[in-house]
């Protein structure tokens, strides 16, 4: 159980230190002693106190704790607990027994650390649990005897030590002291300095001559000077037990680094010692009250401890932390389980604070607060299950509320961080109505989303407020893998143009956010391809996953009549076909188009002005004038028109017309028509203008 100190000024000899652990108060004492200990102090002057655990009980034996005091001892630390399972079998005894014997009496914990650094913490309780909270007039602070690195590194063990030494503190009020040697501290915990600031240190050093007056032993980096100092593992003490050959058993001994005063001043209760502790977890707004857990315990007590509830300062209700909490009764095996408390306490409508107070039992001085909520009418609910029961579908299910009323409440979805969908409440859930029984059975809901990609994603809900409430909160999150497969989407129109047919839809795959190829099949045979790439608001509102660029639109060329057209989008990743996403019906004209675009009257003539496309040929067309019914004359629409061309390029520039006619002063009809070059049957009037 020792651990070697090499050779050194503090360790001439090479001697072994021996076990014990601490923390240590705040250094206002120590750094106002340090002066007192860099002088060369007579030992004798110094006050002496021994530390024992069960190798000074052979066979059973007890130790004489009056003959100890009788020595001129003046105080005692005890082993009490080791690891996270071991307890001093003789600790009860020796710590009543140095208590009546009227000395100053402290416990220490052997230290196991490990990783991770919860073993800290459970080692922290395990000594509490045992001990208590040591409050006594004549109870020193506990100690963490660290000598021991358990194979941890540096700064591991540096952190292993804060845990331990932060644990015991927050659970006896007082700051623990830390035993460790010189070495030690240097080569297995790195030197950290902090740990000097915040608490107190019992320093091992074995000088050659124990009753030097000279030797001043090497104090670890952190700490001005020591408050207790072992400086021999072979003294002999009266009323410590030989062994059972009748040969005297060596004791450790200690020194105290100042005075009478000095050492009371450390013993007794320190703040919040004995008080008890917990957490409130959780305020949840039902309708008409509000549902509190947590937990707490009194160190004082393996029993259940009252808790008390006020809301807006006045008296709420009370309850008893007696619920089973596995939890509680892991972190702290010394109290048991069943220190948890649930209760359901009634409020108004509105905004509320909540406070929640432990009753404190035995040694404390207060009954402190778990905490303190504000809590409003914000809704509630649970994201239960997120699945892809299609390709590029998701549904989500689940409950919300909202406490301020009783009708169906909005819930969005959002997939990867953005919004995707909202639905509704209305599904009926008897398990949520049998909770929360003010709020009615429908609180269940059920939303579908189309248009989402393929693969891995992460499905939030949100229950968006309608009361008083504050915030639209997260109700919850999963991953969903959304199904992949064949693309989805729709062929929305097929609009006859000259010559032409205007075709327009939206595809999209689930396997990818690009665009997708779509091919048109005209009366069952090929006609053309196109990408759904063109940007469609609506199709970006619709499926924001997915973007908005995945709209088609094409003017296929098709002579004069009624002809079928099938859109196909071609498959992109997973899927095993190139659905058909529709079929239109579209029937081309044979007759000719054009404008009649422009009028002037000079004298006695007039001048028209446009152009003339005939379906059936590329080459230019006949146009007539005709005044007041009668035709006057007639052009070939040939002259060019570039922007008719950029409209419809497959028939060329050479469609413009400019025609002169005579006419008689006074008012007069003036119309041109198109004369048909094809398969049409009828010539086509492009409009008449009054002059």
């Amino acid at each position: 159980m020792a651990v070697p100190l090499p050779p050194g000024p503090s360790n001439p000899a090479g001697r072994r230190w021996r076990r014990r652990a601490a923390g240590r108060a705040p250094l206002v004492v120590a750094l106002a002693l340090a002066a007192l200990v860099a002088l060369a102090v007579p030992a004798s002057a110094m006050l002496t106190g021994i530390d024992v655990a069960s190798y000074q009980h052979p066979g059973g034996a007890a130790i004489d704790w009056q003959a100890v005091r009788n020595s001129g001892q003046s105080f005692a630390f005890i082993k009490a607990t080791e690891d996270s399972n071991y307890t001093n079998p003789y600790f009860a005894a020796d710590w009543n027994g140095a208590g009546a014997a009227g000395l100053y009496r402290g416990a220490y914990h052997f230290a196991r650390p490990a990783l991770p650094l919860s073993t800290a913490v459970d080692q922290a309780r395990w000594f509490v649990s045992r001990t208590g909270v040591m409050s006594g007039g004549m109870d020193l602070p506990g100690v963490l005897d660290l000598e021991s690195s358990g194979g941890l590194g540096q700064s591991d063990l540096a952190a292993w030590t804060r845990t331990w030494l932060g644990e015991v503190r927050r659970l006896t009020g007082k700051a623990p002291i830390v035993y460790t040697g010189y070495y030690f501290w240097r080569d297995s915990v790195g030197n950290p300095t902090d740990i000097g600031a915040n608490y107190r240190l019992w320093l091992p050093s074995y000088p050659s001559d124990p009753n030097s007056t000279t030797f001043r032993p090497l104090v670890p980096a952190g700490w001005g000077t020591w408050t207790f100092w072992q400086y021999s593992s072979s003294g002999t003490v009266s009323g410590i037990p030989g062994s059972l050959d009748g040969t005297p058993r060596p004791v450790d001994v200690n020194r105290f680094c100042c005075d009478p005063g000095s050492l009371a001043a450390l013993g007794g209760s320190g703040v919040g010692a004995g008080n008890p502790f917990g957490n409130l977890e959780a305020v949840t707004r039902i309708p008409g009250a509000v549902r509190l857990q947590g937990w707490t315990i009194d160190p004082d007590t393996t029993g259940a401890v009252d808790v008390h509830v006020y809301v807006d300062g006045n008296w709420g209700g009370q309850t008893t932390a007696d619920v089973s909490r596995a939890d509680v009764g892991a972190a702290y095996p010394g109290w048991s389980a069943n220190h948890g408390f649930a209760v359901d306490i009634p409020v108004g409508p509105g905004a509320h604070q909540v406070c929640v107070y432990a009753l404190n039992v035995g040694s404390g001085s207060t009954n402190p607060a778990l905490g303190c909520r504000t809590v409003v009418g914000d809704p509630l609910g649970s994201l239960d299950t997120a699945s892809s029961p299609a390709p590029g579908q998701l549904t989500a299910t689940g409950w919300a509320l909202d406490p301020d009323t009783t009708a169906p409440i909005n819930v969005d979805l959002y997939v990867d961080g953005q919004m995707v969908a909202r639905g509704t409440t209305g599904v009926a859930r008897a398990d949520v109505a049998q909770v929360f029984s003010g709020i009615g059975g429908n609180g269940g809901y059920s939303v579908t989303v189309p248009g989402q990609l393929a693969g891995s994603h992460q499905v939030c809900a949100y229950a968006i407020n309608v009361g008083s409430g504050s915030v639209n909160p997260n109700i919850g999150c999963r991953t969903v893998t959304v199904l992949g497969g064949d693309p989805a989407g729709n062929f929305e129109a097929a609009v006859p143009i000259l010559g032409a047919a205007h075709l327009q839809g939206w595809v999209l795959d689930p396997d990818t956010t690009g665009p997708v190829d779509v091919h048109i099949y005209q009366d069952g045979n090929w006609a053309a391809a196109t990408t759904a790439n063109v940007a469609r608001a609506d199709l970006g509102a619709a499926f924001p996953v997915m973007g908005s660029r995945h709209g088609f639109s094409l003017d296929l060329p098709m002579s004069s009549g009624t002809h079928q057209l099938c859109a196909y989008a071609i498959n992109v990743g997973a899927g095993s076909t190139n659905p058909q996403i529709g079929c239109r019906t579209v029937t081309v004209s044979a007759a000719p188009a054009g404008n009649f675009e422009e009028i002037g009257r000079i004298y006695g003539v007039v001048v028209v002005k446009g152009w003339a496309i005939d379906p059936d040929t590329g080459a230019p067309i006949a146009v007539t004038t005709r005044i007041d019914g009668v035709d006057v004359a007639t052009t070939t629409a040939d002259r060019p028109r570039p922007d008719v061309a950029a409209v419809y390029p497959a028939y060329g520039a050479a469609h413009g017309f400019q025609q002169v006619a005579s006419v008689t002063p006074g008012p007069h009809t003036v119309c041109v028509v198109a004369v048909n070059a094809g398969a049409g049957s009828t010539n086509t009037s492009l409009g008449c203008r009054a002059i």
